[in-house]
């Protein structure tokens, strides 16, 4: 009985041998051949720059209509400036292709004008002179008229210390030279011999003063707070630079500088409500969406969005084109975004990254690949990726993306072609890490190059 008893034992603990050599077997062989979605999984759960950062990431298969991965693809995130990717879609879908420059209605000897938000008015970067042209021809008395505008200057959630960067001009109704002087900072010597303009415009020459440089390091251009004198120290060296700084927005202002630059008066007004009934069409929309996405002009976003609120309503407001874009042509996003301004500088807005690969499809649809993708930036070719997410050499783009940055956070989200010929749509909304955000950015571009040679 013993011995058969043993006999049973031995055939049994043969019988699971074997059963564990046939299921570890199949198992080593998925280890060694582990799937791209596996990997990559494992590389963001390895990443110790992932895991000092709230991360969020979806990339999507249009072809199979797959998620393909999908990190905190739900969570609410700060887009900073892929914010622009829902003004982007909503201007397409609102505003014509050639822009209304300004509204105007003629009464006897005078013509009463209103600005729509037009940003490329006599704007350094644009050379469209359909406003500027028209105003200068009319033998009427000029009169401009900002009543129709109901914001702030500044856009919700904004620092108030932004005031004097380039990258946070005023909002306004009727934007001149991007809202902004351009101050030449450049030796002292060729200011004094004449031999450059100090400032362009040349209106605000009036508002510059000064100072000698004492041979340390100060702040070498300052503008006042709640208006527009800037004190000037230049430096007495070789480099010539440009520098922009945002003027304080007035209704005398833009009237006077009109009229500096028309060279004829032009005069404000303070009656009753007029109702113009004639619009002038005079700005190209493709270059304006190209610049605001490619390099990610503000100042081109935030006016945007008040001329949707204009053609609407009216009156420029940003919340009220935002609540009328998310009503009529972002209702059907996944996630509702909480969208508070056109560029992306307040902290207030919050995106998924879900809803945010949603939008990118969207925008696909309504435009198809080639003018897409005319109007992002493209990774080590141009705009602000121009320098990161490049190609093997020899090989073309394969990294379209929209970049968004302020401090501690930074996304990018946009198209990805892989080696093996698909397109994948994909987005990055990385929040509250203290590494540098060039960290952050070459963890993305490791993520993405993994996804270009295995997907």
């Amino acid at each position: 009985m013993n011995h058969l008893l043993l006999r049973l034992n031995l055939i049994l603990i043969l019988c699971i041998g074997l059963i564990a050599c046939k299921t570890t077997h199949p198992v080593s062989d998925r280890q060694v051949e582990a799937s791209p979605e596996s990997e990559l999984a494992q590389m963001f759960a390895e990443s110790d720059v992932f895991s000092e950062s709230l991360s969020g990431f979806v990339l999507y298969d249009p072809e199979a209509d797959s998620v393909l991965h999908n990190r905190d693809g739900n969570r609410y995130f700060t887009p900073a400036s892929n914010t622009k990717i829902l003004t982007l879609y909503s201007s397409l879908n609102a505003l014509p292709d050639t822009l209304p420059t300004l509204t105007y209605e003629v009464r006897n000897d005078t013509l009463y004008f209103h600005g729509t938000g037009d940003p490329a008015f006599l704007n350094p970067n644009f050379d469209f002179m359909g406003g500027y042209d028209f105003l200068a021809s009319r033998d009427e008395v000029l009169v401009y008229d900002d009543s129709h505008y109901d914001d702030e200057h500044f856009g919700s959630g904004w620092s108030w210390n932004w005031y004097p960067e380039s990258y946070a001009p005023e909002k306004s109704p009727f934007p001149m030279y991007g809202n902004m002087m351009r101050l030449q900072t450049q030796q002292v010597a060729l200011i004094m011999l004449d031999e450059v303009e100090p400032v362009k415009p040349a209106y605000f020459e009036r508002f510059i003063t000064q100072k000698e440089w004492d041979g340390e390091q100060p702040e070498l251009v300052t503008r006042n707070f709640r208006d527009n004198q800037v004190s000037y120290v230049p430096k007495s060296d070789t480099v010539s630079r440009e520098r922009d700084i945002p003027f304080v927005y007035s209704t005398e202002l833009i009237a006077n500088l009109l009229a500096d630059t028309l060279g004829r008066d032009v005069g404000v007004y303070s009656g009753p409500e007029i109702e113009y009934s004639n619009t002038l069409y005079a700005t190209p929309a493709k270059p304006l969406y190209e610049r605001m996405m490619v390099v990610s002009d503000n100042m081109i976003a935030e006016q945007l969005m008040l001329m949707i609120s204009n053609q609407e309503f009216g009156t420029m407001n940003t919340s009220r084109a935002i609540n009328f874009a998310l009503e009529n042509y972002l209702y059907d996003l996944p996630d509702p975004p909480n969208w508070v301004d056109g560029s992306g500088l307040t902290r207030y807005n919050l995106i998924t990254p879900m809803s945010t690969v949603a939008l990118l499809e969207k925008l696909y649809s309504l435009l198809g690949e080639e003018e897409t993708l005319a109007l992002m930036p493209i990774g080590g070719v141009r705009g602000t990726i121009s320098g990161r997410y490049r190609a093997p050499e020899g090989q073309p783009p394969f990294v379209y993306a929209k970049t968004g940055t302020l401090s501690n956070n930074t996304s990018l989200s946009g198209y990805l072609y892989t080696d093996s010929g698909r397109r994948l749509t994909f987005s990055f909304h990385n929040n509250n890490f203290v590494v540098s955000n060039n960290v952050i950015r070459n963890e993305m571009n490791r993520i993405l190059q993994y996804i270009r040679q295995n997907y």
